[in-house]
């Protein structure tokens, strides 16, 4: 049997792009990932504290464990690392790494709420110089309560829209908050 070039290239393109599409697979870590701990690490002049959420079994369970963020009244020069984990494996996942690495496809979003005198900005911008926010800023003003809402969002679609920047959540935490 005679095999033209040009059929042949035809059946090799074919036959490469169906070997393509077996081998690529969609990176979605985030149905696999189980995260059972936020750790705010915030430090400052005279100021290093980390504020913990954890809920070591899972969603459905026990409720969350979370700590009340306590902070100094007019301060400036607070900022703050968030870490990601998943507590309940030993050795503990950290999860922190890989959602830096893949900043342009993440975003943290911070929202205070409840009268708490705190102003946060993001600190930190993804590799295509939007918004990222795992690193942020934080200025306390007066005596005040409220509640610290922090979100992660897997493939936002307008990462400039903190508000609604669409795509899938990792997770939705919120803390009580202390201005003293």
């Amino acid at each position: 049997m005679k095999i033209k070039v040009s059929s042949f290239a035809s059946i090799a393109f074919i036959l490469s792009g169906l070997f393509m599409l077996g081998g690529c697979e969609k990176h979605d870590h985030t149905e696999q990932e189980n995260i059972t701990t936020i750790k705010l690490l915030v430090t400052g002049p005279g100021f290093d504290q980390t504020f913990t959420w954890n809920d070591s079994d899972g969603p459905g369970g026990n409720a969350p464990v979370i700590d009340e963020i306590v902070l100094p009244a007019s301060t400036t020069g607070l900022q703050c690392a968030i870490l990601v984990s998943d507590e309940s494996q030993s050795p503990a996942v950290d999860y922190t790494a890989e959602i830096s690495a893949e900043n342009t496809a993440h975003l943290f979003t911070w929202t205070v709420s409840g009268g708490a005198s705190l102003t946060i900005t993001g600190a930190d911008q993804d590799a295509y110089g939007k918004p990222f926010s795992q690193i942020t800023n934080w200025v306390t003003g007066q005596s005040s309560t409220g509640f610290l809402n922090v979100k992660l969002y897997h493939e936002p679609t307008d990462k400039t829209n903190s508000a609604n920047p669409g795509g899938e959540v990792d997770f939705d935490i919120a803390f009580p908050v202390k201005i003293q």
